[in-house]
């Protein structure tokens, strides 16, 4: 296992924000970021879209800079395989008030796919090798912290876990498989105290600290063997 952090996940414009809040473009970038390179038919067979619109999702990603042809010319262009360029999105950064919104969708979109992928395990889960199935960590925590311990707590969490992100580990032993971690650190909104309320949030369930984003969150698996 490297003893460095990998390199750092890119901070999104306006520009990014806005594409990756359309659900099937950011699936797309995911699987390129969980499983390596592949094709716009590939793509297709795991989120859910034909070809074509694969295709043109990823030349929009490829436009904003987020992927690009990979170097296996295969001489068709149609087989040529894409892939990210990045390792990651840093949510909370980038953009200004105004994609507040925006970003919020990609959020959502975001974890609507980890949701489903947990679903889909939990599917599967009989199927898998019991080593698999012993190693998986499926845990939900009620803490008492504050905000500055929450922000710390996510920090050594992100220590722990970047080493492993499958688009910079070189060095994965045999048998090693693509596995979804996702950590979701917010405070619960049903016993904030008031005093600790944003007053100048828009709407009841606004909230002045968002919370942090997972790396490569992976494909939603249906027909692959997708983490």
């Amino acid at each position: 296992m490297p003893s460095h952090l990998p390199e750092r996940r890119i901070i999104p414009t306006s520009a990014m924000l806005a594409a990756l809040a359309v659900p099937s473009r950011l699936a797309i970038l995911s699987l390129l970021l969980s499983v390596g390179p592949r094709t716009a038919t590939e793509c297709a067979e795991v989120v859910g879209a034909t070809a074509s619109n694969c295709s043109w999702h990823l030349r929009e990603l490829a436009r904003l800079g987020l992927v690009e042809r990979s170097d296996d010319d295969t001489g068709d262009a149609r087989k040529r395989p894409w892939r990210a360029t990045i390792t990651g999105i840093d949510l909370d950064a980038g953009g200004g008030p105004a994609d507040d919104l925006t970003r919020a969708a990609v959020r959502s979109a975001w974890f609507a796919d980890t949701d489903a992928r947990f679903d889909d395990y939990l599917r599967h889960e009989s199927d898998l090798a019991e080593p698999w199935r012993e190693a998986a960590v499926i845990s939900d925590y009620a803490v008492l912290l504050t905000a500055d311990e929450l922000a710390d707590l996510g920090a050594r969490i992100d220590a722990i876990v970047r080493p492993y992100v499958r688009a910079t580990r070189a060095d994965a032993p045999a048998g090693s498989a693509v596995a979804s971690i996702s950590v979701r650190g917010v405070v619960d909104p049903r016993f904030v105290d008031p005093r600790f309320v944003d007053p100048g949030s828009v709407g009841a369930g606004s909230s002045g600290r968002r919370a942090r984003n997972a790396d490569a969150m992976g494909p939603r698996a249906r027909d692959t063997d997708a983490a």
